[in-house]
């Protein structure tokens, strides 16, 4: 499974895979809404639509933020083995 990370100075936004169309958006660790793909939850990071007061409200004064997934660190966690 793959998921992706970015940074910021409020905190780490993870989008975590945890199902075959299921995605979750967290930012440590609470967890701010779940998203049939991770390309919609980086969208909503990207338009400030996070339901998290912290981040929303930077609208107007942050304008690098990744625009598009393929911004985010990826990050591929390894099925265990059996």
């Amino acid at each position: 499974m793959e998921n992706y990370i970015y940074n910021t100075n409020i905190g780490t936004f993870e989008i975590r895979q945890t199902g075959h169309l299921l995605y979750q958006l967290w930012i440590e660790e609470e967890l701010l809404g779940e998203y049939a793909s991770a390309e919609i939850a980086a969208a909503d990071v990207a338009a400030f639509d996070t339901d998290y007061k912290e981040w929303d409200q930077l609208k107007d004064e942050l304008n690098n933020v990744p625009s598009s997934l393929a911004q985010w660190t990826t990050v591929t966690e390894e099925a265990p083995r059996k």
